[in-house]
């Protein structure tokens, strides 16, 4: 009877590990939301403006606690906090997603 509970139990426990979130992020929602984020930031995550954070790449968890902090007022900045108030949980999510999967090189300069 050990045995059986033990495989009822792995098998719970994949079925968790592969069930998708209720809301995925989308990474093409986020791509097409991000056209009002390249002027500041670029399509690419590369900063244009020099007061502008690089963030291809970057942790999604990272850019998702930064925008809503821009959004609740935690985080000020005159330009983030304004476009940061338009943004739903899922524009965030799907922003996150987009710019943490932009793929950056690090190049070692001799």
């Amino acid at each position: 009877m050990n045995g059986f509970r033990t495989i009822l139990l792995g098998s719970a426990l994949a079925a968790l590990c592969h069930a998708a979130p209720v809301h995925a992020a989308e990474v093409a929602a986020g791509k097409a939301k991000a056209a009002m984020c390249a002027v500041c930031h670029g399509m690419d995550g590369m900063a244009k403006q020099p007061d502008a954070a690089n963030i291809g790449g970057e942790s999604p968890a990272y850019l998702e606690r930064q925008l809503r902090a821009f959004r609740s007022g935690e985080r000020k900045h005159e330009q983030m906090s304004v476009i940061a108030q338009g943004l739903s949980d899922e524009d965030i999510a799907n922003l996150a997603a987009y710019y943490a999967a932009i793929k950056i090189e690090v190049v070692e300069v001799p």
